[in-house]
């Protein structure tokens, strides 16, 4: 067994340290350093590539014109912050004279919609269903009134159209008879946006007419108050015979 000098293993050592380090420096430049550079290179590039993007967008926006700002006041005429179902009534019946039909029944409801996918911003959107039947005299009649709550704006939707035919005229003499037509649709409120509340559109209804007889045959001479009866004059007729009274005296 060859026995090695003290000065050899010194260099032995020397040797393996040397060995260990330049292992040690190859695996960090080739496992962590370059890595890491050509990771900062592709960031300096994003970046520069963003910075370039966002140049673009800006000069963009500045060359755009101001476009007018809508008030919450006119979008709330198209989904409101609350049901507002006498404005819908109202818009009914503009739409009633407008067409020229004769409005039968109103059914409203109200509830939560339910969306097929859920929307975000979307999850407290409520509808007010409205049923209305119309009594109209032809098909022009019924496509009008549609016409007229559809172009109304506050959004309405027509979810269903219901109405029957009227029977063939066979006879000249024949009377028409109106067409009954049930129409549904919906309008949108948004309850959760309490903020707005100041900004809700006021409602232009008009005074009650203060009809005794609610009928249209009533002129609105007659006031809702129950005439006074006027008290009847109480006629008192005293009769006086003069010529008893004399005699009664003389005796």
């Amino acid at each position: 067994m060859s026995n090695f000098s003290k000065s050899q293993k010194e260099k032995g050592l020397i040797a393996l340290a040397i060995v260990f380090l330049l292992a040690l420096s190859a695996y960090s430049y080739f496992m962590l350093y370059t890595p890491a550079k050509d990771m900062r290179m592709q960031s300096e590039q994003t970046l520069s590539s963003e910075r370039d993007i966002l140049i673009a967008l800006q000069t963009q926006l500045k060359e755009l014109p101001e476009v007018e700002r809508v008030s919450t006041s006119k979008l709330q005429q198209k989904v409101s912050v609350e049901a507002l179902t006498e404005l819908i009534v109202l818009q009914i019946e503009q739409a009633e004279l407008m067409s020229g039909t004769l409005v039968d029944t109103i059914g409203i409801t109200e509830g939560l919609v339910e969306l097929p996918v859920p929307v975000e911003g979307l999850e407290n959107l409520q509808e007010v269903l409205t049923t209305v039947t119309v009594k109209a005299d032809n098909y022009k009649e019924i496509t009008r009134f549609i016409e007229k709550v559809e172009a109304m704006e506050r959004i309405m939707i027509v979810e269903a159209i219901d109405f029957d035919s009227n029977e063939e005229t066979t006879a000249a003499d024949q009377e028409k008879e109106a067409i009954d037509v049930n129409v549904t649709f919906s309008a949108y409120f948004r309850p959760d946006l309490i903020a707005l509340a100041d900004t809700l559109p006021k409602v232009d209804a008009p005074t009650p007419a203060g009809k005794v007889n609610p009928l249209p045959q009533n002129d609105g001479t007659a006031l809702a108050e129950d005439p006074v009866e006027k008290e009847q004059d109480v006629e008192v007729n005293v009769e006086v015979n003069v010529e008893e009274k004399a005699a009664a005296s003389d005796e």
